[in-house]
Parts: structure tokens; C-alpha cells; sequence
């Protein structure tokens, strides 16, 4: 199912966007913070990987390339500008791009009437959580 490997896709990126920055991050609330959304990301990609295969969820976490790319310039921008708010700006930039992709898929899905997983709209709101408590290190 294409939206379980779009949950896989963007869990995926977003723990190790989390992981690449980490090392960075100089507030602790803000770490604090990271760690729970760690935490919920994956509790979101177990949940996506049940429905889907092993090729499937392979294919979904992306190649070597696209993660080596990911860890270069997620830990490059951290390391160049380690201040909180330039830290939650990324992450919340990697959310919204997860929420548009979601989203994209969600309405396929509701244009040809299939049913919509609840794990999906979960992490959508998961995202939009993610985001507001960010927004306090802006």
C-alpha cells in the first residue's frame, strides 16, 4: 500500500535527520524534545511496517545515496549553526515536507475511495504536533 511506504519513507528520514543533528544540539529541552518525537516516529514506523513486506519496506527507507546526502547536509547546516532556533527550523521544514507528501497521498486514496489507515491521519497529527512544539525555539 503506497501510504504505508510514504509513513515508512518519511518516519524513516525524520529519525535520522533527529539522529544527524542530535550531536549538535546544545539545548536540553530541545533535545528532550527531539527524543520524544524519535520516539513517536517510530512507534509510527512499526506501525507501517506491519502492512508491507521486506522489499517493500527496503525499497521505502530510501537508498544508500539519499541517506548519505540526508546525513551531509542535515549534520553540515547543524554543525555550521548549532542555536536552537536553526535546529527546530529544520525539523520542522522535514515535517512539513512529511505532512505534503502524506497528504498527497491521503487524498489519492479518498479520491478513489479507498479507507485511509488510521496510522496515517495519526501521523499527520503527530507532524502538526511535532511542529507546535518546536515553534517555542523559533
Amino acid at each position: 500500500m503506497k501510504i504505508l511506504r510514504e509513513m515508512v519513507r518519511s518516519t524513516t528520514m525524520g529519525m535520522d535527520a533527529i539522529d544527524h543533528v542530535m550531536p549538535y544540539v546544545k539545548d536540553e529541552t530541545l533535545a528532550e524534545t527531539m527524543r520524544g518525537q524519535k520516539e513517536c516516529l517510530g512507534e509510527a514506523l512499526a506501525e507501517a511496517k506491519r502492512g508491507l513486506t521486506g522489499t517493500e519496506i527496503a525499497e521505502s527507507e530510501g537508498s544508500k545515496l539519499s541517506k548519505t546526502v540526508l546525513k551531509a547536509s542535515s549534520a553540515i547546516s547543524a554543525m555550521i549553526n548549532n542555536d536552537a532556533s536553526h535546529i527546530a527550523r529544520m525539523l520542522i521544514e522535514g515535517y512539513e515536507t512529511g505532512i505534503v507528501s502524506l497528504q498527497k497521498c491521503i487524498n489519492e486514496m479518498q479520491k478513489s475511495h479507498e479507507e485511509v489507515p488510521i496510522c496515517a491521519k495519526d501521523l499527520l497529527k503527530s507532524y502538526d504536533k511535532h511542529i507546535r512544539a518546536l515553534r517555542k525555539y523559533l
